[in-house]
């Protein structure tokens, strides 16, 4: 049982489902290592009763067929116990109820040495002296959770001294990302998490504050008698993203390996960045993500694990999906290649450089039409330009494709050169005097320039030119 595999992070997301299902506002969770290591979860929910705490310290407590309420986070009455003790071999559940208190404990310890299912039983004095019952201590109901005897998370972090702090700070982010819609108040209900005292902030892994995120239309289908919905959405090109925004946005790593569908049951993230095989991952569909909500009632159709961190689409779900899986993707394609290939087509500035399709491959040419080259070419000798060429063409031989390929695979931005005002001036003034020395027109001269980089960039590029012709 302690082998399921749960990670620390969806242990705790784990026992925060119980919260939700038990109307909690608020969830308050601390970890130390004094008096011993241990970690503790409050929350101001509904409480139980001693015997409704007794059924939930059962195993399979809760049959998995039985139907729930739709706020319902549990599956199969198993999350509580297996959460907690594939981390730990002390659990305590503490709750009070109209300001009823009662107190379980399972010790596997305790079990190994009866050889039974034996579940303790605290008194009143015993839950008094237990780390942070002073959170639910006045309240009139609520829950306490307490683990102990770390064994498996310090297996698996190490020293929890040096390390428990960096382990919760995972689990941090975790339930940043897993709960934000909680957090966000999605629920028509206020709802906060805390790690000793510090409030955490939703993830959201759409970007939806940033003004360059494109939400699509909202989708439909209904599945035995249930709706599914779906909307996708399209993040900013990464050059448009702020530092915060691309961590939010690396949830599997890298925003490439982050793609795809993002499942919800009741609001609370199951499943993020894969598309089910129903379409491949590639860089130029890598800011697609698409928000599917399903209602719990469906759980038996999706295979979901225990942990709630794994499930498959059942076939007449993954039909409806790759239905519109094909235009979910074609606007992250769209941000992509309009920052090349359909920039130029739609627009009059002159490119430097050309990109030429050969037969399933490609190549960057360096635009021999482009008027700064032909104003260049005009005062020089026919051996001069034959020269000049052949320049050209060692940068375009030399062009570092595959490491800026590489590089934006990592997430990294590009960030070209900007001139200063100066710099573009001077830069003008050059180009200038050498058509006007070849007897060139300045009319001709605003015109072809003002439609080139990187003077077409600027707010007023005709002022700027006029400004050094009459110079």
């Amino acid at each position: 049982m302690r082998a399921v595999g749960y990670t620390l992070r969806t242990a705790v997301a784990d026992l925060i489902d119980n919260s939700i299902s038990a109307d909690a506002t608020t969830v308050d969770i601390f970890f130390g290592d004094q008096p011993e290591p241990y970690l503790a979860m409050a929350d101001n929910g509904s409480g139980m009763t001693a015997e409704v705490a007794i059924a939930a310290m059962r195993l399979a407590g809760t049959s998995p067929m039985k139907t729930r309420h739709p706020k319902d986070l549990g599956r199969f009455g198993l999350g509580l116990k297996t959460a907690s003790l594939s981390q730990c071999r002390d659990l305590i559940v503490i709750s009070k109820r109209n300001g009823a208190l009662c107190g379980f404990e399972w010790n596997i310890d305790h079990m190994i040495e009866r050889q039974t299912w034996s579940l303790l039983v605290l008194a009143e004095e015993e839950i008094r002296q237990l780390p942070r019952f002073s959170e639910i201590a006045d309240l009139a109901s609520g829950t306490l959770v307490i683990w102990r005897n770390l064994d498996r998370l310090e297996a698996t972090v190490g020293d929890l001294s040096s390390a428990f702090d960096t382990a919760m700070m995972d689990v941090r982010d975790h339930l940043a990302l897993v709960f934000h819609r909680f957090l966000a108040g999605e629920h028509d209900g206020r709802f906060s998490i805390s790690m000793n005292r510090v409030p955490v902030k939703g993830s959201d892994p759409f970007l939806e504050s940033n003004k360059a995120t494109q939400v699509g239309p909202s989708e439909s289908f209904s599945v035995e008698d249930e709706r599914i919905e779906v909307r996708p959405y399209t993040l900013p090109h990464l050059s448009r993203m702020s530092s915060a925004d691309k961590n939010r946005a690396q949830i599997a790593g890298r925003v490439r390996d982050s793609q795809g569908f993002y499942i919800y049951r009741g609001l609370r993230l199951v499943i993020w960045g894969t598309w089910f095989r129903i379409a491949p991952k590639d860089d130029l569909g890598k800011l697609a993500r698409v928000k599917v909500d399903i209602p719990n009632t469906l759980d038996h159709l999706w295979s979901l694990d225990i942990k709630k961190a794994s499930a498959a689409p059942p076939p007449q779900i993954r039909d409806n999906l790759r239905r519109i899986a094909g235009r979910i993707v074609e606007p992250s394609r769209r941000v992509h290649l309009y920052r090349g290939r359909i920039v130029q087509e739609q627009s009059r500035t002159s490119p430097m450089w050309n990109v030429v399709d050969d037969r399933g491959t490609f190549r960057y040419e360096i635009n021999r039409q482009h008027p700064a080259l032909e104003m260049l070419a005009d005062q020089m000798s026919p051996d001069d330009v034959t020269q000049l060429s052949s320049v050209l063409t060692l940068l375009e031989s030399t062009f570092p494709v595959e490491d800026a390929y590489n590089r934006l695979g990592q997430d990294e931005s590009h960030s070209p050169l900007q001139p200063t005002a100066p710099e573009l001036e001077g830069l003008a003034s050059a180009l200038w005097k050498a058509h006007k020395a070849s007897g060139g027109d300045s009319e001709l001269f605003v015109s072809a320039m003002s439609s080139i980089e990187p003077f077409a960039h600027t707010s007023a590029p005709t002022e700027l030119l006029w400004k050094v012709v009459n110079d």
